[in-house]
């Protein structure tokens, strides 16, 4: 990482807004092709190398929010999961993708996160039920079942050298598993981002990613206290002892609901909180205050361009009503939808 230079801030190039609100975005490998998982059930692909993201035909056959999507190492197939719990294989490159496989009932509920495998045999999933089930990326045979929690599995990811999967759920319990075992290894302790307010629930590790080498697993979510939640966080483990490294307390209000780290050794983070309010932050392990911080109307996700030069952060659009208030002139409801941030990502970060 270079240190010599003050960082350079990300430069807005424009906004394409889309037509239906996103859950979830990311490049393919080769950078492209984005895709969107969107809220009517549709799995949007934008060609990334036009400007305005020339949408591409969108793919169809899930049920609910597709909120979770991964592509195969590869490079020809994506891995996408909804809120419905199905669990699909799609040929993403091709004029008009078909599902390769689908699991109807990948979980009982939400199916609420998925990780492929660095060597890409499998594809793990956590969910609403519990559990976490790992199947086979080919056929989409289930290959193992793990009961990780008694509430929601939030997020599940492979460690880079494929051996470990680690599960994280909505009491913020983070379960190292064996993979060819299929046991508990170790739980890191990640409870500052869990808390019971007025006897409600709340917190839970939201996203979790490693570093490149695997050195490093960042733990995304919102510190609790006896008042609920007091502000959104990053914790840093570190693999090789399991012990918390550093706690990264964010500005704002809410959970931090995506991360990455970028090649020049620092994380980006959108937060997410009261209607209309959100940030998009870059910081760098073991410093207590982002070098950037963007205001945004709920972000929920960000993708990385494989080159580290280009982000792009779905959000929200202003004004948005979550509360079904008649909006419209004529009394009538608009709906929300997705406007795409596209930056440029200076060198010299």
């Amino acid at each position: 990482m270079n240190t010599s230079k003050k960082p350079a801030p990300p430069k807005q190039l424009k906004v394409v807004n889309l037509d239906r609100q996103m859950c979830v975005v990311r490049f393919s490998n080769d950078g492209k092709i984005l895709a969107a998982g969107s809220q009517d059930a549709t799995v949007r692909r934008l060609d990334a190398a036009t400007a305005d993201l020339k949408a591409l035909p969108p793919m169809t056959g899930h049920s609910g929010w597709v909120s979770a999507l991964a592509f195969h190492p590869d490079g020809k197939q994506l891995l996408t999961g909804d809120s419905w719990g199905r669990l699909t294989c799609w040929p993403f490159a091709e004029s008009a993708p078909k599902p390769l496989w689908s699991v109807a009932q990948a979980h009982d509920g939400w199916l609420r996160s998925l990780s492929i495998r660095a060597d890409g045999v499998s594809v793990a999933t956590g969910g609403a039920d519990g559990k976490v089930r790992i199947w086979s990326s080919g056929d989409g045979k289930k290959q193992r079942e793990l009961t990780a929690s008694d509430g929601e599995v939030y997020s599940v990811i492979y460690h880079p050298d494929g051996r470990s999967l680690v599960s994280g759920d909505a009491k913020a319990a983070v379960k190292q598993w064996d993979v060819s075992s299929g046991k508990v290894v170790r739980e890191l302790d990640a409870r500052s981002m869990y808390a019971v307010f007025a006897l409600q629930e709340l917190g839970g590790a939201r996203v979790m990613r490693f570093d490149a080498k695997g050195t490093t697993l960042a733990v995304g979510g919102a510190l609790g206290g006896s008042k609920g939640l007091s502000a959104p966080c990053i914790t840093l483990f570190d693999w090789a002892s399991g012990k918390a490294a550093h706690t990264i307390k964010l500005p704002g209000k809410g959970y931090v609901y995506d991360l990455a780290f970028h090649a020049d050794g620092f994380l980006m983070a959108v937060t997410n909180g009261s209607p209309g309010q959100g940030m998009l932050l870059f910081v760098k392990p073991g410093e207590e205050t982002p070098f950037f911080q963007k205001a945004l109307p709920n972000p929920h996700t960000l993708a990385l361009h494989p080159s580290g030069k280009r982000l792009i952060v779905s959000a929200t659009n202003s004004g948005s009503n979550g509360n079904g208030r008649l909006l419209g002139k004529n009394k009538e409801y608009p709906g929300n939808y997705s406007p795409l941030y596209v930056y440029d990502l200076p060198s010299g970060v």
